[in-house]
């Protein structure tokens, strides 16, 4: 790649530990890291179309339109990065050989944590983490069906508007979530870093095995 193209590609943000899809991507040679960086799509999700984003923050941007079901995982995007919402079935396909996605092992309860890099700043509103429901079915991509109705935590900052308090709402670098403390097996979740000033949230994936 051209490395004046590769410097314009540098930005945004993704997540360094523990391993993503995107870093599983990365590492498969499927995507590089500017790719994983840049998985933005609208940030009211679950909601399915553009609009404010809800009360009291509805002095941010307002959300572009929120990834379409079967692509939530990749941001909306349906170019190369598509890859990771594929099944094991699809990513099979794709590389020509036995491919299950690899599982982080975590109790149920248990504390998450994430490290972020960051390419280019945003004014921060906050995270967002769903989780599939239970009885998910893995031979099928990630849809709002096969997410819960809810988040099950979010972690936003309550300073308004935004455009008052931008040296307060910064990214973090180190954050952590206490996972949900009924679940079992395999599941899939999702977290999304919204941002007050742009109508996008960066969304990172996890396949994770509760023991």
């Amino acid at each position: 790649m051209n490395q004046a193209i590769a410097q314009t590609q540098l930005k945004h943000g993704r997540v360094i530990s523990p391993a993503s899809r995107g870093a599983v991507a990365i590492d498969l040679g499927l995507l590089g890291g500017w790719q994983v960086n840049e998985m933005e799509g609208g940030k009211n999700f679950p909601a399915l179309a553009a609009g404010p984003f809800p009360q009291p923050f509805d002095t941010d941007a307002d959300s572009v339109a929120p990834p379409a079901d079967g692509y939530i995982l990749s941001g909306g995007k349906t170019d190369a990065r598509d890859c990771v919402n594929y099944t094991h079935a699809e990513m099979s396909t794709k590389l020509a050989r036995p491919f299950t996605w690899p599982l982080l092992n975590v109790d149920p309860g248990q504390t998450f944590k994430v490290s972020w890099v960051y390419t280019a700043p945003h004014t921060t509103r906050g995270y967002r983490w769903l989780i599939t429901k239970d009885g998910w079915d893995p031979q099928q991509r990630i849809t709002r069906a096969q997410l819960e109705a809810a988040p099950f935590f979010e972690d936003f900052y309550p300073q308004v508007p935004y455009y008052s308090h931008a040296d307060e709402l910064k990214a973090k670098v180190d954050h952590e979530v206490k996972l949900p403390a009924n679940k079992k097996g395999h599941h899939v979740i999702v977290l999304m870093w919204i941002v007050a000033n742009t109508g996008n949230a960066f969304y990172q994936a996890f396949d994770v095995d509760f023991k």
